[in-house]
């Protein structure tokens, strides 16, 4: 059967080769994450694999088609399986990355469809039997499902969560003043921080004056304020929090999905250095790992009024003639904070954008929420640039996650790429 995306445009098809089997042809070489492979000589991959009994003709025929195909000797037909995703907005995604490494995951808020799931690098699949070789040893990892199963640190994005953890425990709130004394021990930074014998830098926020309020702290991404906020929500509740949102197990998914981890260490949190441990995982480094689909449902889970949305691929099944044999049934995954929880910080990702370091994801006439993140890699390497968001911000509908590997600064690479991505969404609001 044939693959389509939620359009009817035809992204995967059998046809008869010229050594007498069949092939698959695929259209848009750059969806190979999502559709995946099928290979005589390497297998399958992707929904070709999730849905192989479906795309072979395995269920759904009515008793009358199997009794006509048998009595006329016809090869099983098989069904059409048509996707969530939406050519045009992925013809987007793929361009706002460009030739940098990295993912883009777009999700409707509400019901969790994947209207776009960008991998680069990519593959093409219609050549994989003579290349399959070369993409393995292919030091880019074209064969990797980054939106999927590339983990990264997600840096300040991660203080979305932290933000959410600290207002549901009701250590802060939004008219919770920061009154650090931050001299600067060098003369030219600002905003070190001691703990556990380590400086944090609160290098982000603009200006060297204190006090600032908690939408300040978040929208200039203060180190300082998001590791003291860790601190108070303590290790055991900040690993509840890492949990409801799902990180520690693969999510549900119609594709491979590896599991977000808060730490890689058994002791991390209770070592000798456990109070940096937890402030710098408050703001998005330490041990921890992300994907950007996990991101993408944090983003959601905020416009959602505190609902993690089940994400899925496929819409519906339907038989050559057209019947429909399955169709996506939306449900909720956990719910993971209060609705004025959500609120709160929907406004602070909307001022974010307004005003602070996501600004360049702005859409003029259109209130965008975001969060811009800049990972700290190995050294001497560029950190990933990260923007994760929502539009529109009066009723958002779109979540997004944006990751650039070794790209820099969240604000001027991954927060650009959402801005065109979202523009493709709201253009025929």
């Amino acid at each position: 059967g044939r693959i389509l995306d939620i359009n009817g445009v035809e992204l995967a098809r059998t046809d008869a080769a010229l050594d007498g089997y069949v092939k698959r042809v695929y259209a848009f070489p750059a969806l190979a994450p999502v559709t995946g492979y099928w290979s005589l000589r390497y297998g399958m991959a992707g929904i070709e694999a999730a849905r192989n009994d479906d795309l072979r003709g395995a269920r759904g025929a009515s008793l009358g088609e199997q009794l006509a195909a048998g009595l006329l000797h016809e090869p099983a037909i098989g069904n059409d399986v048509v996707l969530t995703i939406d050519t045009r907005i992925q013809r987007v995604a793929d361009e706002a990355l460009g030739q940098e490494k990295g993912a883009v995951v777009v999700l409707d808020t509400r019901s969790g469809a994947v209207l776009a799931l960008a991998s680069h690098p990519f593959f093409d699949p219609n050549t994989l039997d003579t290349n399959m070789q070369h993409l393995i040893a292919d030091a880019g990892q074209p064969l990797l499902n980054r939106a999927t199963q590339g983990l990264y640190p997600p840096g300040s994005t991660f203080k979305t969560v932290t933000l959410i953890a600290g207002l549901e425990q009701g250590v802060v709130s939004p008219s919770t003043v920061f009154t650090y004394t931050l001299h600067p021990p060098d003369g030219q930074h600002h905003g070190w921080w001691h703990v556990s014998d380590q400086n944090i830098l609160c290098q982000n926020h603009p200006s060297n004056n204190s006090p600032f309020d908690l939408t300040g702290a978040f929208i200039w991404s203060c180190n300082v304020a998001f590791g003291d906020i860790g601190l108070a929500v303590g290790a055991d509740a900040y690993r509840d929090y890492a949990r409801r949102f799902g990180l520690g197990k693969p999510i549900p998914f119609d594709l491979p999905t590896m599991a977000s981890q808060l730490n890689h260490t058994p002791d991390y949190f209770s070592g000798q250095e456990r109070f940096y441990a937890l402030a710098s995982t408050a703001f998005g480094q330490g041990e921890l790992t992300v994907t950007p689909l996990q991101m993408a449902l944090v983003a959601a889970a905020v416009a959602n009024d505190g609902k993690i949305p089940q994400p899925y691929l496929v819409a519906r099944v339907q038989s050559p003639q057209g019947r429909t044999l399955e169709v996506a049934r939306p449900r909720t995954l956990s719910t993971v904070m209060s609705s004025a929880t959500a609120a709160t910080v929907r406004d602070m990702m909307i001022a974010s954008v307004a005003e602070g370091w996501a600004r360049s994801a702005g859409i003029a006439g259109i209130e965008v929420g975001g969060k811009t993140g800049t990972a700290e890699t190995a050294a001497q390497e560029d950190p990933h640039s990260w923007f994760i968001g929502f539009a529109p911000g009066d009723s958002p509908r779109y979540a997004i996650a944006v990751v650039m590997e070794r790209a820099g600064f969240g604000s001027a690479q991954a927060a650009p790429a959402a801005k065109k991505v979202l523009e493709a969404l709201l253009q025929n609001r």
